[in-house]
C-alpha cells in the first residue's frame, strides 16, 4: 500500500490575478517610440515590481493612410518595437502579439487628432499578485538536528513506492521557476535528503489548467516541457546544495493528476521514493 506523506507546515497563499492596460503613440509613419513612451511602459512595469507578470499581450495599430498591406507591416513593427524594449527582462514566451492595422476615420471632424489617437500599441499586462503567506499551523519535529536547523520531513521507515506530496512547493503560472514562498519547504527537503543518505528519489513535475496527455509551454524557454521543467528545476535546487545527483530521477507528469484544489495547487512537483540504498 502507497503511504502518503504531508509537510507539517501549511501555508495558504491566495494569488490574485489583476491587469493593466495602456497605449503609446507613434508618429506619422513611424514605429520609434518616443521618450513619453518609453517613460511610460517603465513606470507601468516598475509599479509592477511585486507582482509577477504572467503575460504581456500587444495590439498594433496605424491610420488609415496607406494600404492595407503597408500598414499592417508598419502596425508588426510598432509592436515589435515595444518587444525589442523590453525583451531584455523577459522571455518572447511572455509576449502575445496581434496586429490589427489601420483604424478608420470615426468623423470628418478633428482628423489630426483622431489619426495621432489611431497610430499606437495598446499594451495589456497581466500580473499575478502573491500575498504575504499566512502560516496555519507549525509543529516542530522531535527527530529535528540542530545542526541543519530545518525540519527533517523525511523518516527512516519509508519504502519504494511511497510518496511524499509538498502542498507548498509551488511555481509561477507558466514557468519553471519556484515561488519564494517554496523556498523554507525546498530547505527542508533538501536538509532532510542530506540526513538520510539511503533514500533515491523520482521529482515528478506537474502543471494546470492544461486536459490530460497535452505538454504545457514553458515561457521562459518556449519548449513544451513545462512539467518536466519544473521537476529539472528542482532537482538542479537540490544538486545546488549538496544532494548527490546520482539519487535523483525526474519525470514530467504533464496535467494528469490534479489535486482538486484548483491550478494554484496543481502547478507542484511530488516526491517518490525509488530506491533504498544500504547504510554506510
Amino acid at each position: 500500500m502507497i503511504k502518503y506523506f504531508f509537510l507539517i507546515l501549511s501555508v495558504v497563499v491566495t494569488a490574485q490575478q489583476k491587469t493593466e492596460q495602456f497605449s503609446v503613440y507613434f508618429d506619422t509613419d513611424s514605429a520609434v517610440l518616443k521618450e513619453q513612451s518609453l517613460n511610460k511602459i517603465d513606470t507601468y512595469i516598475t509599479n509592477s515590481e511585486n507582482s509577477k507578470i504572467t503575460n504581456i499581450f500587444l495590439s498594433g495599430y496605424c491610420d488609415e493612410r496607406g494600404s492595407i498591406a503597408y500598414n499592417e507591416q508598419l502596425a508588426w513593427k510598432r509592436v515589435w518595437s515595444v518587444i525589442d524594449y523590453l525583451k531584455p527582462n523577459y522571455a518572447y514566451g511572455a509576449f502575445s502579439e496581434q496586429a490589427v492595422g489601420e483604424i478608420q476615420l470615426m468623423s470628418n471632424s478633428n482628423i489630426q487628432q483622431q489619426r495621432a489617437q489611431n497610430r499606437r500599441v495598446d499594451i495589456t499586462i497581466t500580473y499575478e499578485e502573491e500575498p504575504a503567506p499566512e502560516v496555519e499551523a507549525v509543529a516542530v519535529a522531535t527527530d529535528t538536528i540542530e545542526k541543519y536547523r530545518s525540519y527533517d520531513i523525511l523518516k527512516d521507515s519509508l519504502e519504494v513506492g511511497d510518496k511524499l506530496v509538498f502542498n507548498n512547493v509551488i511555481f509561477y503560472p507558466g514557468r519553471h521557476v519556484l515561488r519564494e514562498s517554496s523556498y523554507p519547504v525546498m530547505d527542508s527537503i533538501i536538509n532532510s535528503l542530506l540526513l538520510h543518505k539511503k533514500y533515491e528519489i523520482e521529482i515528478q513535475g506537474h502543471i494546470c489548467c492544461l486536459a490530460a496527455g497535452v505538454y504545457g509551454r514553458d515561457m521562459d524557454t518556449g519548449q513544451w516541457n513545462l512539467s518536466q521543467a519544473r521537476a529539472e528545476q528542482v532537482k538542479r535546487f537540490m544538486v545546488r546544495y549538496g544532494v548527490a545527483a546520482d539519487r535523483l530521477t525526474t519525470i514530467g507528469k504533464q496535467a494528469n493528476f490534479k489535486t482538486g484544489k484548483g491550478d494554484y495547487y496543481d502547478r507542484r512537483v511530488e516526491i517518490h521514493i525509488t530506491g533504498i540504498r544500504e547504510e554506510e
